[in-house]
């Protein structure tokens, strides 16, 4: 039966996306059309079939990428508000296993954490999938526009998070490409909001260890640039990475270019570094250095993770100290404004796996450099010659063309 869509508020960034740099977001949501642009929408596009329109209320186009376009679409008895989204099969030719691959994931995922698949219909010509629309930006705009933000809120973005995860790794899948594009803010009726996880283009089951090198660079696991076979706890990392972020505004390992990110991601030498750690609870860093073991067998699983107590609320009431992180996320992940609040929903709906292509890497020059056993961190308080956030490279390492058409709408209250 098909969720409720809650109205919120908020807006999407440019980010670090590779997969969303192909992906236009219409605005004409927010503006008043001109005459005759509802006649013009319904020459560009064919009509959706009569299954789709005896049941909903297709209406403008809010989302055009490479494979794909997304459509307001209300369903008639209710009123609710979902997208369409209608993937053109012409441009998939001899590529259809993988959308059939992202689908049929799709079809399997029901959790209050994860972006819904509501439902579906295959034509000769085009394949219709009614999505979940989530209208309160992305995990970075909740952080940007909020005006009080404090490491309880940062868990509480992580129990989200590592719930969609148990959820995903108890059916053998992984997603590949947890990142915070991909992390989209639900406000339910009574104000609170959760994050959905979307974006299921390089998730796939494990039956056994996976070899692509794919991913976004910055979250992207020491075990998928060395090549050696990886499975499910890449999830973790990403995780991981994002916690970090969360907590200081910048990522835990930086390069000038992906080879120099890749290295310092293979040695995962990890720094909290002073003053930006300072205020930061020490559980906090014990459970992030927890999620970014560079071996494998060492790193927490979800349900660890949400057994921690920094995440389990366990002596979490002086965890209210306020964390400035917004202005560092501004600055080194390109956030900028965006056209309308659901653009980052579309966005992330707009996407296929075909668009995923970009994300394998190229392989690595140098196959020398391996995974190193994580040092033991005694000491959580690392004194480290790390460079202050003034000194890195913006967020360059991600290697993305940021998306000039994305504009920033200014404050939603998280």
């Amino acid at each position: 039966t098909p969720r409720p869509s809650s109205p919120s508020a908020g807006s999407q960034h440019s980010g670090s996306s590779l997969s969303l740099a192909s992906t236009k977001v219409c605005s004409s949501m927010d503006e008043g059309d001109g005459p005759g642009s509802e006649a013009e929408i319904m020459d560009e596009y064919p009509q959706v079939p009569a299954y789709i329109a005896e049941r909903y209320k297709v209406g403008r186009t809010i989302g055009d990428g490479n494979f794909a376009v997304v459509r307001e679409c209300v369903e008639r008895s209710t009123g609710r508000e979902y997208a369409l989204k209608i993937i053109n099969k012409g441009k998939c030719r001899g590529k259809e296993q993988m959308i059939q691959n992202e689908v049929s994931i799709l079809r399997r995922v029901k959790h209050p954490n994860i972006v819904l698949l509501i439902e579906e219909m295959d034509t000769y010509s085009e394949l219709y999938l009614v999505m979940e629309l989530v209208k309160g930006g992305d995990l970075f705009d909740a952080i940007t526009s909020t005006n009080k933000y404090t490491e309880r809120d940062a868990s509480g973005m992580l129990y989200n998070l590592a719930s969609a995860i148990k959820y995903l790794h108890s059916l053998n899948i992984v997603h590949c490409d947890i990142k915070p594009e991909n992390l989209l803010v639900y406000e339910h009726q009574d104000g609170s909001k959760s994050l959905k996880l979307g974006d299921f283009g390089l998730a796939t089951v494990v039956d056994g260890p996976l070899y692509t090198v794919c991913g976004t660079p910055t979250y992207v696991a020491p075990e998928i640039i060395a090549e050696t076979g990886y499975g499910l706890k890449v999830d973790i990392w990403a995780a991981g990475v994002i916690t970090y972020i969360l907590l200081c505004g910048f990522p835990p390992f930086r390069g000038d270019d992906q080879e120099a990110l890749f290295d310092q991601i293979l040695m995962g030498q990890l720094d909290f570094p002073s003053p930006y750690w300072d205020s930061v609870s020490d559980s906090a860093k014990e459970l992030i250095t927890c999620m970014l073991q560079v071996e494998v067998d060492q790193r927490y699983t979800a349900p660890q993770v949400l057994d921690h107590p920094w995440v389990n609320d366990d002596g979490m009431s002086e965890n209210e100290h306020q964390l400035s992180v917004a202005g560092k996320i501004k600055k080194h992940f390109n956030t900028g404004p965006k056209p309308h609040s659901t653009a980052a929903g579309v966005s992330v709906i707009t996407t296929t796996a075909l668009d995923k292509e970009r994300q394998v890497f190229r392989r690595r020059r140098h196959q020398d450099v391996r995974p190193m056993p994580h040092a033991p961190q005694s000491s959580l308080h690392v004194a480290s010659p790390c460079p202050a956030p003034a000194d890195f490279t913006s967020e360059s390492e991600d290697y993305s063309p940021s998306s000039a058409e994305t504009v920033r709408s200014p404050n939603s209250p998280f």
